[in-house]
């Protein structure tokens, strides 16, 4: 699989993990934790919890979209269930020129999700991790720098 998705997603400036989580068991805390271990800007998106590992936490991406400006870049991994990831893509597609990728993570996709998704949207998914593979496009991200 091409490693140029993913090299365009860690160009962003910022990242979110709609999902995150404070359950150190679900995969919404152990992205999140992996961006913080990797030392990137990243909001957690969940309106339940204000803070997870004292980094701020967001009801939506919209609010966080909004608060940043326009010339704002982010990249966005998400770790919801479908119903719910499918919606975040569509708030997303009404906000997409400030977003450089959205990872769909394991689980968090169905045909409705990724028929969701504007044209033009740099979309990683079909079982994809950034566990697995973020190192790889960090690494490629940096080399065209």
């Amino acid at each position: 699989m091409s490693v140029e998705p993913i090299r365009q997603f860690f160009t962003a400036q910022a990242y979110a993990v709609v999902g995150a989580s404070p359950d150190v068991t679900k995969y919404g805390n152990k992205i999140l934790k992996w961006y913080i271990d990797h030392n990137l800007t990243v909001t957690g998106i969940n309106p339940k919890e204000p803070t997870i590992y004292g980094v701020q936490s967001l009801s939506s991406i919209s609010n966080l979209l909004n608060s940043a400006g326009p010339e704002a870049r982010f990249s966005i991994s998400i770790v919801t269930p479908p119903r719910v990831s499918e919606a975040t893509i569509k708030e997303i597609n009404g906000l997409k020129s400030q977003i450089n990728g959205v990872w769909l993570q394991p689980g968090s996709y169905d045909a409705a999700t990724l028929a969701a998704a504007a044209e033009g949207l740099n979309v990683i998914a079909y079982g994809r991790c950034v566990l697995v593979e973020g190192d790889e496009g960090i690494a490629a991200a940096a080399a065209r720098l």
